[in-house]
């Protein structure tokens, strides 16, 4: 039974200085104090690039850099781009964010970090002879200021203190109108805490190791067991998934503790960093551990003009250049199967949030994967990593934290600016082809500097920044993929019910190819004089036309409904298909072949389905059918009967 991942905990030992994974300290034994955490709580130790970041905003905006100390902890929260909660000395001190409109890094003040700028006599800095009432989330009254840093600019987060009270907000106006403006500081948090002193103990990596070792011997011996019973129990070659990742890393080295017969397998996607490249090869090498590698050449660019920059929302990519060469390598290297080692994490994102220990992957046929992480943190990563003393990623140390396609739609702003200044002839090329198809489609450059190409469908708050920017935020993409639902499930007039729609794409939808496609369905009556595709399983009428438009019809509103997914599926697939092979690998009657097109014998088709399953592009529906509406068969009888 799947279960989705619970929320996180970290705990902090106050006598050692450090974050514990487990509720009490392996060093000195002490029981650690909860840290809150926002939701979901995946905490991750900051490497050396992004102490480097915070130390360099401490010091731009407070005048103080030794508030962040050796250890620091970052829990990811919700924001428009990068948001993270800077913990240290297991105080929840700053949320570090990257802002959108002006395109750069900025901390906001949380109160145990303005109380340890107090102590430390930081810039930014108000002083007040009076308050009264609640303060929290009002604006400072001008006649309570007795003094203030004159370098505050409009902007600025600021400390706050009155006695033994300290609080922090953000300025509204500049140093100069603070005595005049009613609403020159808003206050964020206000209380009676008193300074807080920094710890100056330094943490030694072996100290962090010990405080948290049996946690991790308890992680390690559980993910080896669950590793040697999948393995024992398919006696399957055994690959690991090594993408040059840090979860990765750990699953490659977890299985490399129980078994040396193991090949590692690396998808080179053509979009790589070259550091993630150089560093694959030197620790495959380094480790002896034998290295396959599948290519996907130059079928991003291939694909690039006919589907446009890929998406948040429609990633074609990863169909194109991750399964399609995996899938073929694997038909190539393990033609009865293998099972892969993947270093899957719960807490990764909402398509992983259920994984199970073991699965069958339905787009690689022959594969059956392993997630012995699943239900590990970020932090649970990183200590294992430094446990092990094993050799990293050195993008993680330029304050990356993802390390795939380094041009990915699904990346946050601020790590493309990081890509962009560690390799800036590779954003610089990126970027003049962005360019050229923006201006290919009437959109400004803007739409390319401010990233608005990463999605197909605006989100709210990128359609907010357009609107701050004064850029049309409407759907602007000509490669737009949209299902236009021109009447739900309701009872059609001949009898049964019906279901209309519109699927409408950038390019010219081929019938003869949608005609393939539908033979999964049932025998297929194509009409190219008329423009339309006719299949008629059962009871059922499915008819779609050149145009895009696709008209289901049968005998109860969930079969129509059905029939009508059936058909948009095949439309999608027809329409989008970039000919990778994987439905072909699937099907287990030789019923599909691929040459110059795909094409189905209809002789040989069972109607399984398992092609339709194993393609990505026909996931898309679920995207798409949003405006589909699907009343239970009751209700929609109570308008109407067949006639």
């Amino acid at each position: 039974m799947r279960q989705h991942n619970v929320l996180a905990k970290l705990f902090w030992c106050g006598k050692c200085n450090v974050p514990l994974m487990g509720p009490s300290c392996g060093k000195c034994g002490e029981k650690g104090k909860e840290v809150p955490l926002s939701p979901p709580g995946d905490v991750r130790l900051a490497m050396d690039g992004t102490k480097r970041k915070l130390r360099y905003l401490f010091l731009k905006e407070f005048g103080v850099q030794q508030i962040v100390q050796d250890v620091v902890v970052l829990n990811k929260t919700s924001g428009d781009d990068r948001s993270e909660e800077v913990i240290i000395d297991g105080h929840r001190v700053a949320l570090l964010r990257y802002d959108l409109d002006l395109r750069r890094h900025e901390l906001v003040l949380r109160l145990d970090g303005a109380r340890m700028l107090a102590a430390m006599d930081s810039k930014k800095q108000i002083v007040l002879r009076k308050a009264e009432g609640h303060m929290k989330g009002k604006y400072l009254p001008p006649d309570a200021i007795e003094s203030f840093d004159p370098g505050i600019r409009a902007g600025d987060e600021v400390v706050i203190k009155m006695g033994n009270f300290i609080g922090c907000g953000s300025a509204k106006v500049d140093a100069a109108s603070l005595r005049r403006s009613e609403k020159g500081v808003k206050v964020r948090e206000f209380a009676k805490v008193g300074p807080l002193s920094p710890r100056s103990k330094k943490v030694w990596t072996r100290l962090l190791v010990r405080a948290n070792q049996p946690h991790l011997l308890a992680k390690k011996a559980k993910a080896e067991h669950e590793l040697r019973e999948a393995i024992s129990a398919r006696r399957l070659p055994v690959t690991v998934s090594f993408s040059g990742g840090k979860d990765s890393l750990v699953v490659l080295d977890l299985t490399l503790g129980i078994t040396k017969d193991v090949t590692a397998m690396f998808i080179d996607t053509g979009l790589e960093h070259p550091i993630t490249r150089d560093y694959v090869d030197r620790f495959v090498r380094n480790r002896q551990v034998r290295l396959l590698k599948a290519h996907a050449g130059n079928a991003f660019y291939d694909h690039l003009t006919s589907f446009g920059p890929p998406a948040k929302d429609f990633r074609w990519c990863c169909k194109v250049c991750k399964l399609a060469p995996v899938s073929s390598l694997i038909e190539q290297a393990y033609p009865n199967g293998t099972i892969t080692i993947e270093g899957n994490r719960r807490m990764e994102s909402f398509s992983r949030a259920y994984s199970d220990l073991v699965e069958e992957n339905p787009f690689v046929p022959g594969q059956v994967t392993v997630n012995p992480i699943r239900n590990w943190t970020a932090l649970d990563v990183w200590l294992y990593i430094i446990w092990r003393n094993l050799e990293y990623n050195p993008l993680y140390d330029e304050d990356i934290e993802r390390v795939g396609c380094w041009m990915c739609p699904s990346a946050l702003a601020s790590e493309s600016e990081e890509i962009s200044r560690i390799t800036p002839e590779l954003v610089r090329a990126w970027n003049l082809r962005l360019m050229e198809w923006a201006e290919a489609n009437g959109l400004p450059r803007a739409f390319v500097t401010y990233g608005f190409w990463r999605w197909k469908q605006l989100p709210p708050k990128m359609k907010d920044l357009a609107q701050r920017l004064g850029i049309n935020a409407k759907p602007v993409r000509a490669d737009t993929l949209e299902l236009k639902v021109l009447k739900g499930v309701s009872p059609c007039t001949a009898g049964g019910y019906s279901v209309d729609a519109v699927l409408a794409t950038a390019k010219v939808h081929p019938l003869k190819r949608t005609g393939e496609m539908l033979k999964v369905i049932a025998e297929v009556d194509l009409s190219e004089e008329f423009g339309v595709a006719r299949v008629d399983p059962g009871k059922g009428r499915l008819r779609i036309f050149a145009g895009g438009q696709i008209t289901a019809t049968d005998e109860s509103p969930k079969a129509a409904t059905e029939l009508f997914e059936k058909g948009a599926r095949a439309l999608l697939r027809a329409s989008l298909c970039t000919r990778c092979g994987i439905c072909v690998r699937t099907c287990e009657h030789d019923a599909i072949s691929l040459d110059k097109e795909l094409t189905i014998d209809e002789g040989r088709c069972t109607h399984c389905g398992a092609c339709v399953d194993s393609c990505v592009v026909a996931h898309y529906f679920d995207k798409l059918a949003s405006g589909l509406t699907k009343p239970s068969e009751p209700k929609a009888k109570k308008h109407g009967k067949k006639r």
